[in-house]
């Protein structure tokens, strides 16, 4: 799958979907859980790292927040190894439109992710 492709704003929207589902009940996800979860809604050209899941993840945090305030849902998605989001994650958080401040950390977005997602 490519950005392009003209089915990519519905992986972008279940991607979306899958993970408020995972925020509403407190738990993250890992990269790969996330592809397979894809490829069962029908996206199986999506594979858990780099290249287009890169740029689905950042979508996701754009989508319904283009101004950047709201809390980063791609933050609950994590290494199965490490439990921790990619380095891209934290990139992303520092650039716009998201600038989050020097003292932020990834486990702030996580628990903003949560509790923006139990409330609803």
């Amino acid at each position: 799958m490519r950005i392009k492709d003209p089915e990519y704003p519905a992986a972008v929207e279940l991607a979306a979907e899958i993970l408020r589902k995972r925020a509403r009940q407190g738990q993250t996800i890992t990269y790969g859980e996330l592809s397979a979860e894809l490829a069962a809604g029908g996206f199986d050209s999506i594979p858990p790292h780099r290249g287009i899941m890169t740029y689905l993840l950042k979508d996701v945090c754009l989508h319904r927040n283009e101004d950047g305030r709201a809390p980063m849902l791609s933050a609950i998605v994590v290494n199965k190894a490490s439990g921790e989001p990619s380095d891209q994650f934290s990139t992303l958080a520092r650039s716009l439109p998201f600038s989050r401040p020097e003292n932020w950390s990834w486990r702030d977005e996580q628990q903003r992710v949560f509790g923006e997602c139990r409330e609803k």
